[in-house]
């Protein structure tokens, strides 16, 4: 599916806000003992912005919404970004932003979603994230089964040659980190997808190529990665993370996907700390230190 271009330049402008109310988050982090995760951030804005603002289903009036897709963010240390886009939604109150890692704050340093409502997924160590949302869509096919009334005796009988396609109740959305990639725990969840045929389930990687200890590949290599995910039974396809136009139109050929019986599998070629040269070039973890600020004051003048 094609997206207008009117649409892509209102999310890109749309990302453009997500982004600076990330700089007000680390910027807060210069003046008190707290540090957030910069570089992963940065490289999930464009994804984020996607996701939020036009892909998935919410509703601005209710966190809750039983209806609602759900986003699970495995690589939680990076929650900065949802956060700057829930403010935007509405959920929360502009100057909350501020409060970023303080004592009873909703935004806290790893994701937590009994401190913050419109969160999904509690996280800490990387790797749990798809298993929890492979549960989460297990439970919509479970729940809405054939015509979305269960699977009743004549539909087992009459309709089993059939290929029955409905619209799901919810989908599942996750998003994984390259260098969390390296725990079993990912590739086991990724057999329990494919066997259970979570077609309401698509996988985000931010292929950002770092991780906190350098390179991703250099660390435990995961190439072939493309090759990897389709050996695992899902339908796999490349982007460019920091492209709206490839993001949206993937995220919607996702949907038009649905009724396949396979997960899907979003490879997302991202920078770390992108739009910001000092971070890209060093590939910036952290948000304290000298190299942060200096960043933080490109960002001011590039994106206002």
């Amino acid at each position: 599916m094609i997206n207008g271009e009117e649409l892509i330049k209102q999310l890109e402008e749309k990302a453009n806000v997500v982004r600076r109310n990330v700089f007000t988050i680390f910027e807060g982090t210069q003046n008190v003992h707290a540090q957030g995760h910069v570089g992963g951030t940065m490289s999930l804005i464009e994804l984020i912005t996607a996701l939020y603002f036009h892909h998935m289903k919410v509703n601005p009036n209710d966190p809750d919404w039983p209806e609602r897709d759900r986003l699970v963010l495995s690589k939680a240390h990076c929650c900065e970004a949802i956060y700057a886009a829930l403010v935007e939604i509405g959920w929360y109150p502009k100057e909350t932003l501020d409060t970023y890692y303080r004592f009873g704050s909703p935004f806290q340093g790893h994701a937590d979603r009994w401190c913050t409502p419109g969160l999904e997924f509690s996280g800490g160590s990387l790797g749990q994230g798809l298993s929890y949302a492979a549960g989460l869509a297990l439970a919509e096919k479970m729940k809405t089964g054939v015509l979305g009334e269960g699977p009743t005796d004549y539909a087992k009988k009459y309709m089993a040659q059939m290929i029955v396609k409905y619209n799901p109740t919810y989908r599942v959305y996750c998003i994984l980190g390259d260098g969390e990639c390296h725990e079993g725990q990912v590739w086991e969840a990724a057999m329990f997808a494919t066997r259970y045929k979570l077609d309401n389930l698509v996988t985000i990687i931010d292929y950002n190529k770092y991780c906190i200890m350098g390179s991703s590949n250099d660390v435990m290599p995961i190439e072939p990665f493309v090759d990897k995910w389709k050996s695992f039974g899902f339908w796999v396809t490349e982007i460019d993370g920091h492209n709206l136009r490839q993001v949206v139109d993937t995220l919607s050929l996702t949907n038009n996907l649905y009724g396949d019986g396979k997960p899907k599998c979003i490879i997302a070629h991202t920078v770390k700390g992108h739009g910001i040269s000092k971070w890209e070039d060093i590939h910036v973890h952290f948000s304290r230190g000298e190299v942060i600020s200096e960043g933080l004051k490109e960002g001011r003048v590039k994106y206002g």
